[in-house]
């Protein structure tokens, strides 16, 4: 069995990037840190992938954005086109292409980004997901690429990274409809899904508004729907829903709406700004999240390094919301 860095990283608890910096001999972490974990390597049997590191030697000029499987959920395809666009535009600015690694399972889309670093010589990356322990990262790493991801990881060591301030936003956005509606007992409505915005927006929600109730959904239509009906059946005080993104919103407000007689239109506000605010029309807001600028900012980030000290530490972006207006 080949022993990768990821598997080292495991055996020491530290990142995959401190693993790959030790056994590079980088000043960047501390002797001792280097001696371990170089100790680490060779009682483990690690052998460095050198056929990597010379076929990384030259670069194609094109990007790869990796989607998560398609069986996995992404909040909002309109979201991920909007970022497709923005890095698309910045990728043209500078004569580079863009590829796109996808399948129906996480083994397609490893052999789908393999295939492209190793057929096709493409070392910079966007991943339009976070994950831990993430074997296309693994791989990208033993490649020398460079990554970023779009959202907030989950761990900021050594990852490049765009994202919003979704505390935030999500604070701000909840502020601004209790004040406007003069809420008493809104509701969070999240998924059950392991996603960092969705933990984020909670989080900012209940700065907002300490003792407020918290929806948990499952990711299927069918259940949340099922489980939107009976929370409004028995939860007749809510007055105003707070969303995750704006299918959720939308789903919410329309069962409120059915089984809420006094309500027929909660207000709602959530994340995105995509269609769902027109098909919803009245009491319906979101806040715009500016998918298109993420996307150009990760490609910003992607070619960032240079031989500025500053520069080459600058390890995330964050975007501006934008507050709808109410």
């Amino acid at each position: 069995m080949m022993i990768t860095i990821q598997d080292i990283a495991e055996q020491a608890d530290v990142s995959m990037s401190t693993v790959s910096r030790a056994l590079s001999d980088s000043p960047r972490i501390s002797q001792a840190t280097r001696d371990r974990i170089q100790k680490l390597a060779q009682d483990m049997g690690y052998t460095p992938n050198f056929a990597a590191k010379n076929l990384m030697a030259t670069e194609s000029n094109t990007v790869g954005v990796v989607f998560p499987p398609q069986n996995q959920q992404i909040s909002g395809n309109d979201f991920v086109l909007h970022e497709l666009f923005g890095i698309n535009e910045q990728l043209q600015s500078k004569a580079y292409l863009l590829a796109t690694a996808t399948g129906n399972s996480w083994r397609e889309v490893y052999e789908s980004v393999k295939m492209m670093v190793e057929a096709g010589k493409v070392r910079r990356f966007i991943l339009l997901y976070t994950a831990v322990h993430d074997p296309i990262t693994q791989l990208l790493n033993e490649y020398h690429a460079r990554v970023v991801v779009t959202g907030e990881p989950q761990s900021l060591q050594d990852t490049l990274y765009v994202d919003n301030d979704n505390i935030a936003a999500a604070k701000a956005a909840t502020e601004l409809l209790m004040q406007a509606y003069q809420l008493k007992s809104p509701v969070f409505v999240r998924t059950t899904g392991d996603w960092r915005f969705e933990e984020n927006r909670e989080t900012g929600y209940h700065q907002a508004n300490p003792q407020g109730q918290v929806l948990t959904l499952s990711e299927n239509f069918s259940e949340q729907k099922q489980q939107l009906h009976a929370y409004f059946e028995q939860v007749t005080q809510v007055d105003g829903i707070v969303a995750t993104d704006d299918k959720l919103g939308f789903l919410a407000q329309k069962q409120a709406e059915a089984h809420l007689p006094t309500h027929p239109k909660l207000p709602t506000i959530a994340f995105n700004a995509s269609e769902y605010v027109q098909l919803s029309g009245r009491h319906f807001y979101s806040v715009d999240v500016q998918p298109k600028v993420l996307g150009a900012a990760a490609v910003e980030l992607l070619f960032s390094q240079s031989t500025n000290s500053e520069e080459q530490n600058q390890q995330h972006i964050i975007v501006p919301y934008r507050l709808p207006q109410i």
